[in-house]
């Protein structure tokens, strides 16, 4: 069975593998379309910091999988995998 690429994204970006409990960063995203420029994860959260709390699904938008993430006020909330950087 083959699997239907998304006709929108022309950038294919593959889910990332980010374990539980790891530290990340909200970083900007390269562009989806041919002369797109970085997108970003909102201004509100444009170098903040989160917990992985798990990965909950596969993006159909291939932007790098929707994981749950715990902020550091406490709140927990989904994002896409392609705005986060891992903090070594």
């Amino acid at each position: 069975m083959r699997s239907k690429k998304n006709k929108w994204a022309r950038v294919y970006s593959p889910d990332k593998c980010i374990p539980e409990g790891t530290l990340v960063r909200f970083v900007h995203a390269p562009g989806r379309f041919k002369g797109e420029g970085p997108r970003s994860p909102g201004h509100d959260l444009m170098g903040e910091v989160a917990i992985v709390l798990s990965k909950e699904e596969v993006d159909y938008h291939n932007w790098g999988g929707i994981f749950r993430l715990c902020g550091q006020d406490g709140i927990t909330f989904r994002h896409h995998g392609d705005f986060l950087e891992i903090v070594q």
